[in-house]
């Protein structure tokens, strides 16, 4: 295989990240006081509900111009671009160079992916479960739910309330909610009716994946919130992503076939093992 230039090829892992939610750095875990009744606890899980109802009725879709950040200990930088989401899984990336020039291209629908390496003249295509595709994925990332990291919110289903504790920084409320068969801390502001942080938990409790959600904006005819700026952070990696999110295309009508693309004349087809 053709070996691109260090800097390309790292403007593009930058970029594959970012989309992917794929690296970050350690975390410490939340500090919470005891709630003073089952009261306050049952109000909290009660808007907390009421919130995921709410969301049921946002717009399905998202389309937006991207900067992805990477700030580790060993290399730093950035890449712009563009990305397309719909629930509940599907995305579409375009890194660009610096004079605008599309750079990579990545779709997935949670399932299979293609990546589009433009310097290498190659196109790569596989399952999310490749070994290839999950070697860069920390534990707790799951690609089926792609369109709810980027938008702040749980997928649909059951979502049972465990724990309620107040943030000691009075900035909202922590949740620890069991989604299917896993469990999450949720930093829930009640006030602001968003999700401002959310990590995945292992069976120890320990913090495995976490997202922090920023910048809210109203988007769509719902007005339904959404963060302008997501930092992630996972236990197994160093340093720290930033995805900032501008110049929104409000109701945007994408469809499935907005997340695929044929391969250029002249590119070479690579299936991902």
């Amino acid at each position: 295989m053709t070996t691109a230039p260090p800097s390309t090829r790292w403007l593009r892992l930058a970029a594959l990240c970012g989309l992917l939610v794929l690296l970050g750095g350690c975390f410490a875990l939340p500090r919470a006081v005891d709630l003073a009744s089952d009261g306050e606890r049952d109000g909290v899980a009660t808007a907390f509900e009421r919130l995921r109802q709410r969301q049921d009725a946002c717009h399905c879709c998202i389309d937006v111009a991207v900067s992805v950040t990477l700030k580790g200990l060993l290399r730093s930088g950035s890449v712009s671009g563009y990305l397309q989401a719909m629930s509940p899984a599907y995305l579409r990336f375009v890194g660009l160079s610096p004079i605008g020039q599309p750079l990579m291209i990545l779709v997935t629908d949670g399932d299979r992916f293609q990546y589009l390496a433009v310097d290498q003249g190659k196109g790569y295509e596989g399952s999310v479960a490749a070994e290839t595709f999950v070697r860069y994925a920390p534990a707790g990332f799951r690609p089926h739910e792609s369109f709810y990291w980027l938008s702040g919110r749980l997928p649909p289903g059951e979502a049972a309330v465990e724990e309620v504790g107040r943030a000691l920084d009075a900035s909202g409320y922590w949740l620890t909610v069991r989604v299917g068969n896993e469990r999450r801390r949720l930093l829930f502001d009640p006030v602001a009716g968003v999700i401002r942080r959310q990590q995945v938990l292992n069976g120890a409790g320990d913090d495995l994946l976490e997202a922090r959600y920023e910048a809210f904006r109203a988007a769509g005819a719902n007005g339904c919130l959404l963060p302008g700026r997501i930092v992630v952070t996972t236990r197994q990696h160093s340093g720290t992503l930033e995805i900032v999110l501008s110049d929104w295309l409000d109701e945007s009508a994408l469809t499935e076939k907005d997340f695929s693309f044929a391969l250029p004349p002249g590119f070479e087809q690579v299936e991902v093992p």
